[in-house]
């Protein structure tokens, strides 16, 4: 028997792992199928044997920023810092250039600015990075930043950091 779980979406730490031993405490049950699970869900550590769980990732949610000067002004930062961002963006020229972020817990203020870039890196990455999905040192090994003053990896993803991964459990 399969037990397929659509939907759990606990508001509490602890409903969240009285719901799922619920879904494994269901008579003769073999399976528990449970799509669209967010990429930091808790659940392998909740098992027995997390060797038996078998997890694929795919990208159900994608972020496009239209107006990145907005974008970084109106959320708050894990942490207090400045960066000057070079954005390259070809889809969307209007947000092409460089920006300085001074952000942290309380808010944050953008502006364009002629300063040297501390990072560089397209819309798209950035998008990533915003929603916190990969850090920007590892779009930099990747080669997808460009680290132009040394600590600015370091700190953005500091300051970028969300306390859960992004996750849309919806389609479009």
């Amino acid at each position: 028997t399969t037990v397929i779980v659509n939907e759990l979406m606990p508001v509490t730490r602890q409903a969240h792992a009285a719901l799922w031993r619920f879904c494994f405490g269901v008579d003769l049950m073999t399976t528990t199928y449970a799509p669209k699970r967010p990429v930091d869900e808790p659940l392998p550590w909740m098992l027995a044997d997390p060797r038996r769980l078998r997890q694929s990732v795919r990208d159900d949610l994608w972020l496009r920023l239209v107006d990145i000067r907005e974008a970084l002004g109106r959320r708050t930062y894990a942490a207090e810092g400045r960066l000057v961002i070079e954005v390259v963006d070809s889809f969307c020229p209007w947000n092409e250039g460089r920006y300085q972020l001074e952000g942290g817990p309380a808010g944050a203020d953008c502006k364009p600015t002629n300063s040297e870039p501390d990072l560089l890196l397209s819309a798209a990455d950035l998008a990533a990075g915003y929603l916190g999905a990969i850090s920007f040192t590892n779009l930099c090994i990747a080669g997808r930043a460009e680290e132009r003053k040394q600590g600015s990896l370091e700190l953005a993803d500091t300051m970028f950091r969300p306390s859960q991964a992004p996750w849309w459990p919806n389609e479009f």
